[in-house]
């Protein structure tokens, strides 16, 4: 493998828009082997009609199903954040979540939760919307890894208005890779559920689960982005690139991409709007 120096500072670019953040203490980034991961036996979504680009917005959810959801996640952080943090949250929504939490000690309380959830997790029975996926995928899905036994979690993504509440770019199977050089085979669906627009939805990079692992520039353990430290890799460049789109998924919709697929860096530029949208990692069954 190849290795570079590091720079504190690194750019990239949403939509066109060019943008510079931090990686001061990050560990090294590097290129990886000439081999390509995603494949008809690594990525689960291999055979849908929309493997090419790596992802796809699909309807799934009519206005009251959405209403529903939406009311149960609501009632689900609310009573999280009163649990963790003791904060009235008569009034509570979504979009207002850091007018209710309003330090960085009592949000990372809260995520400390909505980032490693389960079924019992939540008010409402989160795991009725899997049937809907199964249907849009023409396959089985399960939340068990087949290798490890263990029940994947389901994570809820908070991210406050103007804040540094993001991922940067990376791609999901590589912590599995690097350390067991297995990753289950798993398909990402991700659901807005509040404050989810032109200016908060979710970056990815088209077609970037096709490269070859040369071609991508990463770290080997975690990253650093902004200060705050992820268990992620953070992805640096991809074929000499460094350019996201966000995704335009809409509410009643979820957004299926692959595992293999680069993605993160969710910045959210709404100045009064927390952005939350439910994630599942599902497995064919």
């Amino acid at each position: 493998m190849n290795t570079l120096t590091m720079n504190e500072e690194t750019t990239f670019f949403i939509n066109g828009v060019e943008m510079k953040f931090s990686t001061k203490g990050s560990p090294e980034f590097r290129y990886g082997d000439n081999k390509r991961l995603s494949g008809k036996d690594t990525d689960m979504t291999y055979h849908q009609p929309w493997y090419d680009q790596g992802y796809s917005e699909q309807d799934f959810l009519d206005e009251d199903q959405f209403a529903s959801l939406s009311q149960g996640i609501t009632q689900s952080i609310a009573a999280i954040i009163k649990e963790e943090c003791s904060i009235d949250v008569d009034g509570f929504s979504l979009e207002k979540y850091h007018e209710f939490v309003t330090t960085d000690v009592e949000h990372g309380k809260v995520i400390s939760r909505t980032r490693d959830l389960f079924t019992d997790d939540f008010t409402f029975p989160v795991e009725d919307l899997i049937p809907r996926f199964e249907k849009i995928l023409g396959v089985k899905l399960v939340d068990v890894d087949p290798l490890t036994q263990r029940k994947i979690h389901i994570i809820v993504r908070i991210n406050r208005p103007q804040s540094n509440d993001f991922n940067p770019p990376h791609k999901d199977i590589y912590e599995a890779i690097d350390l067991r050089s297995y990753a289950a085979n798993f398909i990402n669906l991700w659901i807005p559920v509040a404050g989810v627009n032109d200016k908060s939805n979710l970056p990815l990079a088209p077609e970037s689960h096709k490269l070859n692992e040369s071609q991508i520039l990463r770290t080997f353990d975690g990253g650093t982005i902004q200060g705050n430290k992820y268990r992620v890799r953070m992805i640096k460049s991809w074929n000499g690139k460094s350019e996201l789109v966000r995704s335009t998924v809409k509410y009643g919709q979820v957004l299926m991409f692959s595992g293999h697929l680069i993605h993160g860096l969710a910045v959210n530029s709404n100045l009064d709007l927390t952005r939350v949208a439910l994630e599942f990692r599902l497995l064919k069954g």
